[in-house]
């Protein structure tokens, strides 16, 4: 399905009926990195990502915590933070929330690539 030289993240949601479904994004280039400044800890990759779901092939913006990283209770909550303001603002100058899921290792927020 895909080729071998490609990191591949998977986003499983739950269909109407409670059936698992699934999204695959493409991990392609590395855009750069974020750590956070504080003592509250947290650390980010970000990389290009495209939707394989589809023919649009839509190029997104992943940004990619470690959990590993979240070692305090309040990098946690500024994390979900982050993603509860950035998914309620929509306006033009503000970077398009698309979604956002994790798996046993990471937390995956899909922006909009600028």
């Amino acid at each position: 399905l895909f080729s071998n030289n490609q990191e591949i993240i998977t986003e499983k949601q739950v269909g109407w009926e409670g059936e698992a479904v699934y999204k695959w994004y493409s991990l392609g280039r590395f855009l750069g990195k974020v750590s956070n400044s504080d003592s509250q800890g947290g650390f980010a990759k970000c990389y290009e990502a495209t939707d394989l779901d589809g023919d649009s092939k839509k190029v997104l913006a992943a940004k990619i915590v470690q959990k590993s990283s979240l070692t305090k209770s309040r990098a946690k909550q500024k994390l979900m933070s982050e993603i509860k303001i950035h998914k309620s603002m929509k306006h033009e100058n503000v970077v398009d929330f698309i979604t956002y899921f994790e798996d046993s290792e990471n937390v995956y927020i899909m922006l909009e690539l600028c």
